[in-house]
């Protein structure tokens, strides 16, 4: 109800609630606070880029990972992973058309 009420999240309508996640679902911070949690327990609050975050966790289900959460997974990956060398290479071609002149003052 809390949730309803005062949350600015999209989930805020459904009282806050997630659905189920999947590991990479959610940002690094809300993932690792989230993974200490038993059903049941209420995080302390715990901050994100997004903000600031109550984790309860209602219930926990072993996940078959079938083939077609693999095939999303393997395309994530590899977006993450040409993006990454996509910054690099932007970043080289910017470091090669740098002009950078030392200048060092005698006295």
């Amino acid at each position: 109800e809390l949730a309803r009420q005062y949350s600015e999240d999209g989930s805020a309508s459904k009282g806050g609630d997630l659905g189920w996640l999947s590991p990479g679902d959610t940002v690094p911070e809300f993932e690792r606070a989230m993974n200490t949690l038993k059903p049941g327990q209420l995080s302390a609050p715990t901050r994100s880029p997004f903000g600031w975050h109550l984790i309860e966790v209602i219930e926990r289900r072993q996940e078959d990972v079938g083939k077609e959460r693999q095939r999303l997974m393997a395309r994530q990956e590899m977006r993450a992973r040409k993006a990454d060398e996509a910054f690099e290479d932007w970043l080289r071609q910017l470091r090669d058309r740098a002009y950078v002149e030392y200048r060092l003052e005698e006295k």
